[in-house]
């Protein structure tokens, strides 16, 4: 029989081990699986992150394009020649570094993005190219300002269909590393920043070539393009990373506001205000190409440290998710190897013996029972011993919770009163605002006991508490005791009435003025005292504060028509 006992303790032990690995699992699994999906997504971002230099290069040459484009454009007929060969050179390295960036993004896994940029964004450019040709092979006497508005809006279109690709990597990147986020959400600022640069000089381009006024819509486009520099500059320095904050970022961004704010803005400033004044330009479309095109190479120099920087960045997250990777599998492994080394120890060394052990203590106990005629009611009385523990234990924990219910309702009770404290109402609001839905359909009334300051100062404070008792013992009195009344402050009680009309709300509020204006408080010389409230309520809002201020503010307005009334 013993024999059989054992066996079956030794099943249970060995299940019960059985369990514990098992549960080990259930940890280091998904700590594992945890691990490698940081790691992967690590790696993602990496490839995102190359995928948006690849485009950020991509839409800085699409952007520079229009440079030479506009040079060409606003060129005289002798030069022509030598800036066309300039833009044909320009073409073969942004059409060469739109294959590059398509072939690198089908290699990431973006291809969805490379068939992008083989379709809308070379059909975009493509259109944009051929409105300039048609511009350039006019006969001079057929060019005018707004044919060649047209080809640099063109050009404006092509670049607009890359920074959609820019727009879908950093939506990607943002949702797939936040560590990165940041970073990158700078390097588009600072594209969206080299572009409107650019633009500030194109918006004008046409008229100042031509000599001619610049037009309202030109000049409506290049006030917006100004204010969204000044917005992208802002942005940039919000939305600037504590990591970027360094010496090579505050020159690179002091440069922008050098070269391209203070030196770059005013020669456009001073053109446009010259168009205003009617006077002739000082410079002429290709001048202001040329001096232009410099200031732009400030913003670039910025976007590419902060793509190194953020490589950088990158490069760290993937070398500590990689580390966190192999600490999770390491340890998981060991522990299930201790684990297992464990049960088969326990089981040799521990569990084994112990069954042994218990045999032989009951062999010994059985061989004693015989020897001295004892029987099994010493351990009967061992087992009522732990039951009567357990029920002292019981009533203990009982005497403890009474207790504590006790503190709870001091804690949360006015002394004077008995009605609830601050704490109280701190506790409600708190489960109102984990259910939100409740503050549409709550009443709050704010009741303040009119002229009390006078009551204390003529009939001393005992007499003022017991007016306050008074008070609170007729508010109770006249709500169910499902609301909650709380005494406020000294002389100011609320009321939270759940699932209440507004009319009902009301009917509430003039029955309590009403009781409290008749009221009749005896005094220590045979006299009585009257007092009167004024009454503020609000149903329904959208969070406690909103609920609170229209409250109150129904109280100011019952103060206001002369106390002793309720307001809505």
């Amino acid at each position: 029989m013993y024999a059989l006992r054992s066996q079956q303790i030794s099943k249970r032990l060995y299940w019960a081990m059985s369990i514990i690995i098992l549960c080990l699992l259930c940890i280091c699994v998904p700590l594992m699986v945890s691990s490698i999906q940081s790691y992967t997504q690590t790696l993602r971002s990496s490839q995102e992150l190359q995928a948006l230099r690849e485009v950020a290069v991509l839409a800085h040459k699409i952007s520079r394009e229009r440079g030479p484009a506009n040079k060409l454009m606003s060129s005289a007929p002798e030069d022509s020649q030598e800036e066309h060969q300039v833009l044909n050179d320009f073409r073969n390295n942004v059409d060469a570094q739109m294959e590059h960036t398509a072939k690198v993004l089908n290699q990431l896994g973006f291809s969805d993005l490379s068939q992008q940029v083989n379709t809308q964004v070379r059909h975009s450019l493509d259109l944009g190219r051929a409105e300039v040709d048609a511009y350039v092979n006019l006969p001079m006497s057929q060019r005018t300002a707004t044919r060649l508005d047209q080809a640099i809006l063109k050009m404006f279109s092509a670049w607009d269909a890359s920074r959609e690709i820019l727009k879908t990597i950093v939506s990607a990147s943002d949702a797939s590393s936040a560590s990165l986020s940041p970073f990158i959400t700078q390097i588009l600022l600072l594209a969206d920043l080299r572009d409107e640069a650019g633009r500030v000089a194109s918006n004008i381009m046409a008229p100042v070539t031509f000599n001619e006024p610049i037009s309202a819509a030109n000049l409506g486009r290049l006030l917006q393009t100004q204010k969204q520099v000044d917005y992208l500059l802002g942005m940039i320095d919000t939305t600037q990373p504590a990591m970027a904050q360094t010496l090579e970022f505050k020159r690179l961004h002091a440069r922008i506001q050098t070269e391209f704010i203070q030196k770059g803005m005013p020669v456009v400033s001073r053109l446009m205000q010259e168009s205003i004044e009617k006077k002739p330009y000082f410079l002429t479309g290709v001048g202001l190409t040329d001096v232009m095109v410099d200031k732009f190479v400030t913003v670039v120099d910025l976007q590419t440290y902060m793509l190194q920087l953020t490589e950088q960045v990158a490069e760290q997250e993937m070398a500590r998710t990689l580390r966190y990777l192999l600490w999770t599998c390491g340890l998981s492994v060991i522990s299930l190897l201790v684990a297992f080394s464990t049960m088969i120890f326990a089981r040799k060394r521990i569990i084994e013996p112990l069954i042994e052990a218990r045999n032989t203590l009951l062999d010994l106990s059985h061989a004693s029972e015989r020897n001295t005629g004892y029987s099994a009611t010493r351990l009967d009385d061992d087992h009522d011993s732990l039951f009567v523990a357990i029920e002292k234990l019981q009533r203990v924990m009982q005497q403890r919770d009474a207790f504590e219910f006790r503190l709870k309702n001091i804690a949360h009770s006015d002394s004077l009163t008995g009605l609830s404290n601050r704490f109280a109402l701190e506790e409600y609001i708190r489960f109102l605002e984990k259910h939100p839905e409740q503050f549409a359909k709550i009443c709050l009334m704010v009741i303040d006991i009119d002229h009390f300051k006078q009551v204390n100062d003529s009939y001393g404070h005992i007499v003022g508490d017991e007016v306050i008792c008074a008070v609170a013992d007729s508010l109770q009195y006249n709500v169910r005791t499902s609301d909650l009344v709380v005494r406020y402050g000294g002389d100011e009680f609320l009321i939270l009435i759940e699932d209440i009309e507004k009319q009902n709300a009301l009917n509430v509020g003039q029955k309590i003025c009403d009781e409290i204006a008749t009221m009749h408080i005896p005094l220590r010389d045979g006299q009585g005292l009257h007092v009167s409230v004024s009454i503020g309520i609000a149903v329904g809002a959208d969070s406690w504060i909103e609920l609170f201020e229209k409250a109150d503010q129904a109280l100011f307005s019952a103060k206001a028509k002369g106390r002793n009334t309720i307001s809505w």
